[in-house]
């Protein structure tokens, strides 16, 4: 009887170790499926954040070209406008003259002398005068 104790004492220490090793070898199968599959999915999630940065630097670029285009188009703005205010100042100026050389011609149309249309309009006597003449050739014709 001691012989079968003993076989059965030994049985089950075998029969033991074989659990513990089939359980360490259904962990370990476990836990190698388990990384193969995280690693897999951070190679994805890698792929995913190298397109969304390849992404982010090209709307990064388009919009500093975006943003030069707007520059360009505030200093052409700029110069229209400068362009714009500089011809109504030439305007300004040049409407009064314009007046003042109709009011002559008219001076002088009316029979005024050179002197009283130089005094009215505020011309030099060579300019009163081409005035004169030209509008009593005029009258001539």
């Amino acid at each position: 009887m001691n012989n079968i104790q003993l076989f059965i004492t030994s049985l089950s220490e075998i029969t033991l170790s074989m659990f513990i090793l089939m359980g360490s070898l259904f962990f370990l199968c476990v836990t190698t499926f388990i990384s193969l599959q995280m690693t897999r999915k951070l190679k994805r999630e890698y792929q995913h954040v190298k397109t969304i940065r390849e992404d982010l630097k090209a709307f990064s670029i388009a919009a500093i070209g975006v943003g030069k285009r707007v520059l360009q188009l505030e200093q052409r703005q700029r110069q229209v406008i400068e362009n714009q205010q500089h011809a109504d100042k030439v305007v300004t100026y040049v409407e009064p003259v314009n007046q003042t050389y109709d009011e002559a011609a008219s001076m002088a149309r009316q029979g005024q002398n050179v002197e009283s249309i130089m005094k009215r309009c505020g011309l030099s006597h060579s300019e009163a005068e081409l005035i004169f003449l030209m509008n009593r050739l005029d009258k001539a014709s």
